[in-house]
């Protein structure tokens, strides 16, 4: 009798175990067929198609209480997407250039297999750079814009983060025959009129450097270019000798900057990804956008205009006064 009993015992443990060996898991799921609720980006240069990495600020949902989003360890980023509506506004910005991107799309719930269960599938994306226009395929982007064109490559979202959605394009400016201009410029004003007039040094020069000057007694201009050096600030001299040679005048303009800033090409609309940048005028180790100077100084007013260097002089990034 005892016999039996634990033979009836016996078999009713092994009914989980078989339960377990003849119903579908999740074990064997494809993780690259699940759906996910984040397309993936990806950024590259429009004339070489090989891909780039930029030094974003911020790149963060539009809307409240967006998270930023960091890159993936390949350098792509996962762009959330909101389920409860159709679209989804980014927002990409550099220190010299910012742009935004809203992706379409539609949603269902769709049931991958038995073994695991239902998703929630994104189907469909389109890309705008207007939310009140419908996304499409692609869309060229404005002269000056930070991409190019931004184009959907893939538009049914998975959980495959090696291959993206959406390709960013860059129109990167080639090495071989563009480089970022490094000459800051700046315009003399009339701090009555606010009109532009020209000026004579006796020497502008690099601090340290009075015997390699950049602009001398002979020239005479309402805008000069003034070549920055090195990676963080240049400081600059102005010095004008009296007639009788037994004055000299002097004055300075630090101006500090990086040089990894990107910027759009004022000639081309080529992009620099390592342009100069985040001007920021110093005097007195006091750095600020607006300085004044006392009367008898060589300028009087010292105005930060243009934060990037580039090559258009109706742009200036320092203006002085006197």
């Amino acid at each position: 009798m005892n016999f039996k009993i634990y033979l009836k015992r016996g078999l009713w443990s092994f009914i989980p175990l078989v339960i377990f060996l003849v119903t579908p898991s999740c074990r064997d799921c494809d993780p690259y067929s699940n759906p996910s609720s984040y397309a993936v980006g990806a950024f590259y240069d429009k004339n070489t198609s090989t891909a780039v990495s930029i030094n974003f600020t911020s790149v963060k949902g539009i809307g409240d209480n967006a998270a930023e989003i960091t890159p993936m360890s390949n350098g792509k980023y996962l762009l959330p997407l909101k389920v409860t509506t159709r679209q989804t506004g980014f927002s990409f910005i550099t220190s010299g250039l910012s742009d935004t991107t809203y992706i379409d799309y539609y949603s269902s719930v769709t049931v991958n297999g038995p073994d695991c269960g239902a998703y929630e599938q994104f189907t469909d994306l389109g890309v705008s750079p207007d939310p009140t226009k419908e996304g499409t395929s692609g869309y060229k982007g404005d002269e000056g814009s930070l991409f190019d064109s931004v184009v959907v490559v893939n538009s049914v979202v998975t959980a495959d983060t090696a291959n993206e959605n959406i390709q960013f394009l860059l129109d990167i400016c080639d090495a071989e025959t563009r480089t970022p201009s490094r000459n800051l410029i700046v315009t003399f004003y009339d701090k009555v009129t606010g009109n532009p007039r020209e000026l004579q040094f006796t020497s502008i020069h690099v601090k340290g450097k009075d015997f390699d000057p950049i602009y001398t007694s002979s020239d005479k201009f309402s805008t000069i270019y003034l070549p920055v050096e090195g990676t963080t600030t240049t400081t600059f001299e102005f010095m004008l000798v009296s007639a009788d040679l037994t004055d000299t005048l002097t004055q300075e303009l630090q101006v500090n900057f990086n040089n990894t800033t990107v910027i759009s090409d004022d000639e081309t609309g080529c992009i620099f990804l390592e342009g100069t940048g985040d001007l920021i005028l110093e005097s007195d180790s006091v750095q600020g956008d607006y300085f004044t100077f006392p009367q008898d100084s060589i300028f009087q007013i010292m105005e930060l205009g243009r934060t990037t260097i580039n090559t258009n002089d109706n742009y200036p990034n320092v203006k002085l006064y006197n």
